[in-house]
């Protein structure tokens, strides 16, 4: 499969969460993944999808949704994420807004993913919107998960 371009836009797919209540657009040719029990963040949930795209057997690129099975702190999320992201060095720390909710946002990088890392609604964090890329093609998918980000909404 080709690697999509700026030039070369995908359709976007809506995935509506009622469970975890969220909704959120996605690239439509990602394909979707469930994980139980986020690695990154032990004691929650992810749905998420992965670049069509492989490099050493590995999806180049990944977005989730993460819910925490309890609203944890912003200190409590973000120390949780450096527990579980062994060696992530965080180069950047921002804070915006996402549906008029607070986050706290990092942005860093392990040995082999580089991560963008949203913790969101302050002051108890309920979800997470990560993305991580393989370092090379961290900037070739970066606005997908800008996107995914923009459209984001908490259902009730």
């Amino acid at each position: 499969m080709p690697w999509s371009s700026s030039e070369d836009p995908i359709p976007q797919k809506l995935y509506i969460d009622a469970t975890r209540n969220f909704a959120v657009e996605f690239p439509g040719n990602w394909q979707r993944f469930l994980t139980p029990e986020y690695p990154a963040l032990p004691g929650a949930d992810a749905v998420g999808w992965e670049s069509p795209q492989r490099r050493a057997d590995q999806a180049s690129g990944r977005i989730a949704v993460v819910t925490p099975h309890e609203p944890l702190s912003q200190e409590e999320a973000e120390a949780a994420v450096r527990a579980n992201l062994p060696g992530l060095v965080v180069e950047n720390r921002a804070e915006e807004r996402v549906f008029r909710l607070p986050a706290v946002v990092l942005t860093g990088y392990t040995a082999q993913r580089t991560y963008q890392i949203y913790l969101l609604d302050a002051p108890r964090v309920r979800f997470l919107l990560v993305y991580s890329a393989l370092p090379e093609d961290f900037d070739r998918y970066r606005g997908h998960f800008r996107d995914m980000v923009q459209s984001f909404e908490i259902l009730r």
